[in-house]
């Protein structure tokens, strides 16, 4: 197999890497490669669950499901707009027919721009209704971004800005030092940092930290001691999150999931109903029998459409997009759930059995 060079141009050929902005595609861009692939490689097994989505460039691939039957996919056909066989485990065999060149994105980073891209307006405008005029936007904004956020079920994140802390601090300030336990994480409102490790018996600055960036979070995660010093560059200002807030908020969230079996068995008993919340092009592809569909980047405006009085589960591919929707639908009166590892984790033969195209 032969890698070759990679620019974002190429991932705007792709649904759903389309919808992404500039800065999210430069994010999926380093977990992303080419390669120059030759006949009768197979790309992935049925059955696997490896960590990449992948795009067909050039060339022609063949399908093979788990009874044998070989579907042929060329670039130029339709399909190939969208990943080949996404859903894991991998529903089918994939082999080489013809030369090819195929794209392979990391499939987290991907599902993290996914969800941020088409959440983060939505979440901000519902944060700002429900926090004093006087907060300051543009830093919430920032906040958001930070990666500490990307796996976390934003149901929380009202609750976390209510508990966080503001500290007023000073230049040459150590906020926290090298063995101290973890009690607390940071989030940078104002003001620079700067982080500090022993390396190799070498005490080296590893990192600066401005506005929007928080730090601290390792320690707690871990349940062990520091193992940086953080210093102040310049008097600024921090918010803090203590240690037990962010065990409840943070490390044990709290959105309710169900398994597919018992969220199907209340949908089959009209107790409940599926609420499909991906793409249009998504949901056109396959999605589950009488599925309502409200794509996430709607729901702020489209939501009122929805009755109250109704339990929704909520479905995506693999639950993070869900957990975005539950938390806008959730704080608007909504009673709502998430199918617990979404779509991905559905068996072939309950994707024969309760799916559509």
């Amino acid at each position: 197999m032969m890698t070759t060079a990679l620019t974002t141009h190429i991932l705007h050929n792709f649904t759903p890497l389309n919808v992404l902005s500039e800065n999210r595609l430069k994010d999926v861009l380093t977990g992303c490669y080419v390669e120059s692939v030759k006949p009768d490689t197979v790309l992935f097994s049925y059955g696997d669950c490896d960590d990449k989505t992948i795009f067909l460039l050039s060339g022609e691939l063949e399908l093979i499901d788990y009874q044998g039957k070989v579907t042929l996919l060329n670039a130029l056909d339709y399909a190939a707009n969208y990943a080949i066989s996404p859903s894991k485990p991998r529903q089918f065999t994939v082999k080489v027919k013809k030369p090819s060149n195929i794209l392979a994105v990391d499939q987290q980073k991907l599902n993290d721009a996914l969800l941020w891209e088409q959440s983060l307006s939505s979440l901000a405008k519902t944060l700002f209704a429900q926090l004093p005029e006087n907060i300051d936007r543009d830093w919430l904004l920032l906040l958001l971004q930070s990666r500490i956020f990307y796996r976390l079920p934003p149901m929380n994140i009202l609750e976390i800005l209510a508990s966080l802390e503001e500290v007023s601090v000073l230049e040459g300030q150590k906020i926290i030092a090298i063995g101290e336990e973890a009690d607390s994480c940071y989030f940078i409102k104002k003001g620079k940092v700067q982080v500090c490790q022993n390396i190799d018996d070498e005490y080296l600055t590893v990192a600066y930290l401005g506005r929007g960036d928080f730090f601290g979070e390792e320690g707690l995660l871990k349940d062990s001691p520091r193992n940086a010093d953080v210093i102040m560059l310049e008097d600024g200002v921090l918010m803090r999150l203590v240690k037990k807030d962010f065990d409840r908020l943070l490390k044990k969230p709290t959105l309710q999931a169900f398994s597919f079996e018992l969220a199907n068995n209340q949908v089959q008993n009209q107790e409940a109903a599926w609420l499909d919340v991906r793409l249009v092009e998504e949901f056109s592809l396959q999605h589950l029998t009488h599925a309502l569909h409200l794509p996430l980047p709607d729901i702020r405006l489209k939501s009122r459409q929805l009755p109250l009085n109704q339990h929704y589960i909520i479905c995506c591919d693999n639950g993070q997009r869900s957990a975005a929707a539950a938390f806008l639908l959730g704080i608007q009166g909504y009673n709502v759930s998430v199918l617990s590892m979404g779509l991905e984790g559905l068996s072939a033969q309950q994707r024969q059995q309760y799916m559509v195209q």
